[in-house]
């Protein structure tokens, strides 16, 4: 059985459409692959994996994603997602997805908004697995001193993105007045 068996047997999961690249400014080339239920994978490589034939990326998702790339404040609220993970990983997702523009979290701080405080390792293995950065701002989440911690796309990438955002930094760490517990 192949990959592609296993999502069409699964009423609840919708196949894949489609993949595509962006050129994403300051960061290269985006890979992004979609279902007709929404975006499922944003990655910083190539997808060797894909299940659909290339294609161009739909407005949806590339227009939002050139606002962020300008250095435009973009919550992504409209952006479509096809986010398939376990329970608790979607909660940390959606808890990331609350993180506005421009501010941090700590893994604790994530752990403690969605009623888990003692689960900021598991916070941080759910961000490693997000299969959708900068949409899912996974990137918005720092270590409890304010250092930017691990980053599955690499911490030049974290800080970058980061920067787009306005966030300033000082050796590493966050400068206050940007992080909030909660």
């Amino acid at each position: 059985m192949t990959a592609e068996d296993i999502i069409a047997d699964e009423p609840h999961q919708a196949p894949v459409t489609g993949w595509g690249t962006f050129e994403a400014k300051g960061i290269g080339t985006l890979w992004l692959e979609w279902s007709d239920a929404g975006l499922l994978r944003l990655s910083f490589e190539p997808l060797s994996d894909a299940l659909a034939d290339q294609s161009a990326v739909p407005a949806v998702y590339a227009e939002p994603l050139g606002r962020y790339f300008d250095g435009e404040p973009e919550d992504f609220a409209e952006v479509p997602l096809d986010l398939r993970g376990t329970d608790f990983q979607l909660r940390v997702w959606n808890a990331l997805r609350e993180i506005p523009w421009g501010q941090v979290r700590t893994y604790g701080g994530v752990a403690q908004e969605i009623h888990s405080p003692r689960a900021m390792r598991a916070v941080g293995q759910a961000n490693h697995v997000n299969p959708v950065p900068v949409i899912v701002p996974c990137h918005r989440v720092v270590e409890a001193g304010h250092h930017l911690g691990g980053y599955g796309g690499g911490i030049e990438r974290k800080q970058r993105l980061l920067e787009i955002e306005g966030v300033r930094f000082h050796e590493g760490v966050v400068q206050p007045g940007q992080l909030e517990l909660f």
